[in-house]
């Protein structure tokens, strides 16, 4: 599974662990759904700003949600 593949699915997982849709993320972070699931199917990339309201709303961090684990764990050192 590519580093991309792994952030995406992570940001589904946690959309899904908060039990929300698409629908009520998006409108959370003030994004349209259809671009929250373009960043979810890796069509577009998160601006720094969706990003970090992304990880807010889904109450994570920034890093845990789209860093790669080998620089998440160096970053954690």
């Amino acid at each position: 599974m590519t580093t991309e593949l792994r952030a995406r699915q992570r940001l589904i997982n946690a959309r899904k662990g908060k039990r929300m849709t698409q629908e009520q993320l998006a409108a959370a972070v003030g994004i349209t759904r259809a671009y929250l699931a373009n960043i979810e199917r890796g069509k577009h990339a998160p601006s720094l700003r969706v990003a970090f309201e992304l990880a807010r709303v889904l109450d994570g961090k920034l890093e845990d949600l789209f860093l790669e684990d080998r620089v998440r764990n160096t970053h954690n050192m």
